[in-house]
């Protein structure tokens, strides 16, 4: 394994960490929001907190995908199938 994919597996576990965090800190702040009621602030950091985790979540997932190399190639229309067997 060389030290770019390391690197690169590193980062999409980093991503999918903070994806975690983010959507606990959500739950947390929908915990406090049930409890205390509802305000501006804790309304957007929920949509934020969801928004995130979502976004990071994708994208370390895709990060782990392509160092593994599981990620379909851009031109698949070149493959034998596209070209009706020819």
């Amino acid at each position: 394994m060389s030290l770019k994919s390391k690197v690169f597996g590193a980062f999409g576990y980093l991503l999918l960490l903070v994806a975690l965090v983010t959507a606990l800190w959500g739950v947390w702040v929908v915990g406090l929001t049930l409890s205390n009621g509802a305000t501006e602030g804790r309304l957007l950091a929920v949509l934020s907190s969801f928004g995130s985790a979502v976004t990071f979540g994708f994208f370390g997932y895709f990060v782990r995908k392509f160092v593994a190399g599981q990620v379909l190639p851009i031109d698949v229309d070149k493959s034998v199938a596209y070209r009706a067997g020819r």
